[in-house]
């Protein structure tokens, strides 16, 4: 199976690559053009952190191909998704940005939808703060679809009610339940693991 992931954006490469795996069932190989310093690293890491061994080939026109072979068993991917099974991971979000301006809006996009389609999900999310428009958000990206599927897959998405008012988009909440500070701090304080954004 061969796939072109020439010219697309982070984190679509690696999203595709995935998918192309699973598609291959228990084992086969997969080719991925890639264009990018980024995506030929990125993809690479990707399946050498699933297990697969994974050939590099250099094209012309800063093309190259990646050869992943699929069909072996792994003992680190098997205690990864052990070690996922019981996640007990807090995402604190406080922004809507990862970063500043047009470059931290297309970082936040690529982050959930990187985390929707990836395979790890955390136990809950927590938007504060400038954080709490992302979920209220339906024409300009994909992050209410990303959120919905991450709730789907058991993800608790809990938006500050005070913040929501502040900023006016308390109605326009697509995803999730509104939270008070109580509820906050109580679930963040028995968190095992709490990363901040």
């Amino acid at each position: 199976m061969r796939i072109d992931c020439k010219n697309l954006p982070c984190p679509q490469p690696v999203l595709d690559t995935k998918k192309a795996l699973e598609n291959l069932g228990d084992d086969g190989i997969l080719e991925v053009l890639v264009n990018s310093v980024a995506s030929k690293e990125n993809v690479k890491r990707f399946a050498e952190n699933q297990g697969y061994t994974v050939e590099r080939k250099d094209l012309e026109d800063e093309e190259s191909q990646l050869t992943i072979v699929k069909g072996f068993a792994c003992s680190a991917v098997e205690e990864s998704k052990i070690s996922n099974v019981d996640n007990d991971t807090t995402l604190f979000v406080k922004s809507d940005k990862i970063g500043e301006g047009e470059l931290g809006e297309i970082l936040v996009n690529g982050f959930f939808k990187a985390m929707a389609e990836g395979g790890v999900t955390p136990k809950r999310i927590f938007f504060v703060n400038s954080g709490v428009k992302l979920p209220t958000m339906c024409n300009k990206t994909d992050m209410v679809k990303n959120l919905k599927v991450l709730e789907e897959k058991g993800c608790e998405i809990y938006s500050c009610g005070t913040c929501l008012k502040y900023f006016d988009v308390e109605a326009s909440l697509k995803v999730g339940k509104i939270s008070d500070a109580l509820t906050t701090i109580n679930l963040l304080i028995n968190s095992k693991n709490t990363v901040t954004l």
